[in-house]
C-alpha cells in the first residue's frame, strides 16, 4: 500500500508570517485506512489540509513511498484530492452537467448520479439544491477522485442523519484503495470511521484512540 509522509516544521500565516499556526510534527497517511483530525475551533486543521494539498505554504518535508516530493508542485494534484469546508459549486448548472463537467468516463457519472440520495435531484440545478443535498455532492465529486489520497474537510457538516449513513458507508468502501483523512466537528463521526485519529492542540498532532480521550483533550 502507498503512504504519504509529511514532516513539517512550522506553519505561519498573517501579515508577514508573522502568527505561527502549526508547529514541528510528523504525520503519516497510509492507503487503505481513515484517519481522523479532531481539534477545536482554531487548531489548525483546515491549515494542515490546505499545506498538504498544497495550497498552503510551509516549512514541511514530504515522500510519497519514499520519494521527495514537492507539495506546491502542480504534480500533487496527481496524488491529493481535497474537499473545502466552504462550498465550491457554481450555483448555475444542473446537477448532471456538474457530473458530467467532473467526470470524463461514463462509468464515475454514474456512480453519482445513480446514488440513491442524487438519483431523484439530477435535474436540478446546484443552487436549487438544500445545503445538505449540495455537501453531499460535493463529497461524492471528490471522494470518487482517481487519487491515492483524499483529505476531506468537514464532510459530514449540514448532513442529514440518511446521508451522514452514506457517507459512512462509501467511505469504508473506498477506503480499500485510498488513504483519506477526515476532519470534523462531529467527532463522533470522526472516531466511528476513522482507523486512527489525531488531535490537533497547541500546534502539534497527538494520537486518540477514544471518545473519552477526545472529551478529556476539549475540557482540558
Amino acid at each position: 500500500m502507498s503512504r504519504l509522509d509529511i514532516h513539517l516544521h512550522s506553519c505561519h500565516l498573517g501579515l508577514f508570517q508573522s502568527t505561527k499556526i502549526l508547529g514541528e510534527f510528523k504525520l503519516t497517511l497510509h492507503q487503505g485506512k481513515i484517519h481522523g483530525l479532531l481539534g477545536r475551533n482554531g487548531a489548525g486543521k483546515s491549515t494542515l489540509m490546505k499545506l498538504i494539498f498544497g495550497s498552503l505554504k510551509a516549512k514541511a518535508e514530504a515522500y510519497h513511498d519514499g520519494e521527495r516530493i514537492h507539495l506546491r508542485n502542480r504534480n500533487r494534484h496527481q496524488l491529493v484530492g481535497y474537499l473545502p469546508q466552504d462550498p465550491f459549486l457554481m450555483r448555475s448548472p444542473k446537477v448532471t452537467d456538474v457530473v458530467q463537467m467532473w467526470f470524463p468516463a461514463v462509468e464515475k457519472q454514474d456512480k453519482v448520479l445513480y446514488e440513491p440520495l442524487i438519483h431523484k435531484i439530477h435535474s436540478t440545478r446546484v443552487g436549487q439544491l438544500s445545503v445538505g443535498e449540495r455537501r453531499f455532492l460535493e463529497f461524492l465529486l471528490v471522494i470518487y477522485l482517481d487519487k491515492p489520497f483524499l483529505l476531506l474537510d468537514e464532510p459530514f457538516s449540514m448532513l442529514s442523519p440518511l446521508q451522514i449513513e452514506r457517507v459512512h458507508a462509501i467511505l469504508q468502501q473506498q477506503k480499500q484503495h485510498k488513504g483519506i483523512m477526515i476532519s470534523d466537528h462531529y467527532y463522533e463521526e470522526i472516531l466511528n470511521a476513522a482507523d486512527q485519529s489525531y488531535m490537533l492542540r497547541n500546534g502539534v498532532i497527538l494520537p486518540v484512540s477514544n471518545q473519552k480521550e477526545v472529551i478529556n483533550f476539549y475540557r482540558s
